[in-house]
């Protein structure tokens, strides 16, 4: 019986050890402005093109439109990071950064960034009327393409592709 405890306990300090190594810890660094820096203290990448979804994360259920557009760009950043892409969520809800951290691995958001736009900075920065919105950008900032809708991967890969092979 103590072997099974024993056991037990060794597969669960294993599984913390590769959930840590997966998921980035939580940083109670001060906030920084929105769209340098994640609700976790990360910042975007330096790669040739970035992503960014403005979306309205809360209320969170499951079928709003915004969980849906996630799994999306989830897959785009973890086809095309390695390639050069930078993914981040801009919430556009309003939501704390309580409420951001349960979001962001409740959602299983992995290399994707999310951050909060409390001002809607980002958001007048980029003429965000509706959500989701999504913008892709190239190195320098500007826009490559845009999508006042939800984007689908396939429709997004087709750019995103064009753009890091050209």
């Amino acid at each position: 019986m103590k072997r099974l405890a024993v056991l037990a306990t060794a597969a669960v300090i294993a599984a913390g050890a590769t959930a840590a190594a997966i998921w980035p810890e939580h940083h109670d660094a001060p906030a920084k402005a929105a769209g340098t820096a994640d609700i976790l203290g990360r910042t975007a990448g330096t790669g040739s093109l970035r992503l960014l979804a403005f979306l309205a994360t809360q209320p969170d259920t499951a079928v709003t439109t915004s969980r849906s557009q996630a799994v999306d760009l989830v897959s785009l950043q973890t086809q095309y990071g390695a390639k050069g892409l930078s993914t981040q969520i801009i919430d556009e809800s309003g939501a704390g950064r309580d409420a951001l951290t349960n979001t962001y691995y409740d959602w299983q958001l992995g290399g994707v960034l999310l951050a909060a736009d409390p001002a809607r900075a980002l958001a007048r920065q980029y003429n965000v009327t509706v959500t989701p919105t999504v913008v892709l950008l190239d190195a320098a900032g500007a826009v490559i393409k845009r999508w006042d809708s939800p984007v689908h991967t396939v429709q997004a890969a087709q750019v995103i592709a064009g753009k890091l092979t050209s």
